[in-house]
């Protein structure tokens, strides 16, 4: 239906309709045809139409796809009704990052009076390469997770370095500061169904870390971060954790973080990801750097 269908999509039917043409539409877009033939297909996918066909004089809107275009600018008007200008091209920059970070980072917006970002988070994808297509075709513009594969559409800013950490409940009934090897193995753990990429420089360290990563006793998968450290809150569960997340939500849930024995001593990278066009944008590149100021203190 066409109640499901995105800015992103929306704003390459409103630009086709307008050029005529999926090579100016690039253009404009700041991305390739491919990428917006790609949209498109999704656009008819979702709607069941064809929503544009080829003329000598170029590509023609149908009526759903002039129809889907005067949303686009409506929903856009909307945007901008203080005539200020919120992200490139006057819309909300869409930000696909870990459910946890959503929360935090939306708690410090809105703590802030004098912030004016807009803006729209989406669930992230499962696969590198689901969510390197994202970027490439512009349905988000900020990817925030673990380190993608290299791409030349696609600029990578590592965000932190952390260690890895433990974290409980308060007044969890049997664990105790320091937690030990016997705390790890006499409890029942919760793991993120998406996974953590764990480094360590130290290739006998990481074996280790491996080989007692598999012998966890674990009761529960979660698809989401947020749901994972939520109900560590609220159980006598155990899960790993970026201490640089973990230190962030001591303030928002009943929780203590504590330092894992040197066997489980980790590293976990977070880098952002965006497409190369925002390169030159000034309001794009402010907010990347709110963005590293947030996550680095």
């Amino acid at each position: 239906m066409d109640n499901q269908l995105d800015m992103k999509v929306l704003r390459a039917i409103h630009i086709l309709s307008t050029s005529g043409s999926v090579t100016k539409a690039a253009e404009i877009l700041q991305v390739t045809p491919g990428a917006v033939s790609y949209l498109i297909n999704k656009a008819r996918k979702s709607t069941g139409s064809a929503l544009f066909f080829r003329t000598r004089s170029g590509m023609k809107p149908n009526t759903l796809a002039l129809e889907l275009s005067q949303r686009y600018q409506n929903i856009n008007q909307d945007y901008n009704v203080d005539g200020s200008a919120l992200s490139p091209g006057g819309r909300a920059i869409v930000l696909s990052t870990p459910s946890i970070l959503e929360l935090l980072l939306t708690i410090t917006l809105l703590n802030n009076e004098n912030e004016q970002t807009q803006l729209a988070f989406c669930r992230p994808s499962d696969t590198d390469s689901e969510r390197l297509a994202r970027l490439r075709n512009k349905e988000i513009d900020i990817d925030v997770g673990s380190r993608l594969p290299v791409d030349n559409s696609i600029i990578q800013l590592k965000l932190f370095t952390c260690d890895v950490g433990i974290l409980v409940r308060k007044g969890h009934t049997t664990i105790k500061p320091p937690f030990t090897l016997d705390d790890w193995h006499q409890n029942r753990h919760a793991i993120w169904s998406r996974g953590m990429h764990f480094i360590s420089d130290d290739v006998e360290q990481t074996q280790h870390f491996r080989a007692l990563f598999e012998k966890r006793d674990i009761a529960f998968v979660a698809s989401s971060s947020l749901n994972l450290i939520t109900l560590c809150a609220f159980s006598n569960l155990v899960i790993l954790v970026p201490t640089t997340i973990g230190k962030k939500t001591l303030n928002i849930l009943p929780v203590q973080l504590l330092e894992a024995p040197p066997e489980l001593q980790m590293r976990y990278e977070c880098y952002l990801h965006y497409h190369h066009s925002f390169s030159s944008d000034h309001y794009f590149q402010q907010l990347l750097i709110r963005l590293q100021t947030f996550l680095q203190n």
